[in-house]
């Protein structure tokens, strides 16, 4: 399915919300801790993605987004949104390439820093 700004948006917001779950739900302090940076940095990112999508769009709002349910804890689903979250942001920058908004994809590559950062501190337990 093609990016769009909306699902983009909805896609971060979804992170966001799932990472600050699991963050809350886990008893592991390492994976509490990876976990609380990973929602705040999401929380940021998709600020300044929505920003400037937004900015290389004259101004257009972004519509409704949609964001995914919420998936119980479990050390599985903590690992499988980071996997999701790694190939999201190469879907992004991809995005962001093909529209020649040269910001959004180093912002792309640096989310993508922040899943693989994230990854290898989940494996501190």
């Amino acid at each position: 399915m093609e990016l769009t700004p909306e699902l983009i948006q909805g896609k971060l917001f979804s992170f966001r919300t799932q990472a600050h779950k699991f963050h809350l739900d886990t008893r592991s302090f390492a994976e509490h801790s990876a976990l609380g940076k990973l929602y705040e940095s999401v929380g940021d990112f998709t600020d300044s993605i929505s920003e400037k999508i937004m900015g290389y769009q004259n101004g257009k709002r972004i519509g409704v987004s949609k964001t995914e349910e919420i998936k119980p804890y479990s050390e599985e689903a903590v690992n499988t949104m980071v996997k999701e979250g790694l190939e999201f942001a190469k879907r992004l920058e991809d995005w962001a390439t093909k529209k020649n908004y040269v910001d959004i994809q180093n912002i792309a590559q640096s989310l993508s820093g922040q899943f693989a950062q994230t990854a290898y501190l989940l494996t501190l337990n």
